[in-house]
């Protein structure tokens, strides 16, 4: 039992709940300085996106190992929650393969255009393991 009286999961949930409704209204409230910003501060927001896209998938994963949720959630609830995450799931894979995909095409065109510092982009063959070449980067 927490303090107040309250079983101390109910408490958590509560203040779990509390934490995400004052992070939304905070992001939704700079969403605004978004529409002026530069290149940097777009980055920066993106990052910002992908942790608390993690911070709550990460909080469904432990949710979803918790004997008090599977054991008593109900299946409707359940099912709901299966089909929306699902859906988010597809989304963002979706995303992902839309905007790799282009920004693959935006690399190599800029590379054969000769756009982009020949430096950054060496070929390198990694000995022995048959991997194909790698920007430097990202090794």
């Amino acid at each position: 039992m927490s303090s107040s009286g309250e079983p101390l999961v109910l408490k958590n949930l509560s203040n779990w709940v509390q934490e995400q409704r004052r992070i939304l209204k905070s992001l939704r409230m700079s969403e605004q300085e978004l529409e002026k910003a530069d290149r940097l501060m777009l980055i920066l927001a993106a990052r910002v996106a992908c942790y608390h896209i993690s911070r709550t998938i990460r909080g469904f994963e432990s949710w979803l190992q918790n004997p008090l949720v599977i054991g008593l959630m109900p299946k409707e609830m359940v099912r709901e929650m299966q089909k929306r995450l699902w859906d988010i799931m597809y989304s963002l894979m979706e995303y992902d393969i839309k905007h790799t995909g282009e920004y693959h095409d935006f690399l190599k065109k800029a590379m054969n255009e000769k756009k982009l510092p020949p430096l950054l982009f060496q070929v390198r063959e990694e000995r022995g393991r048959g991997r194909p070449p790698q920007v430097p980067y990202t090794l």
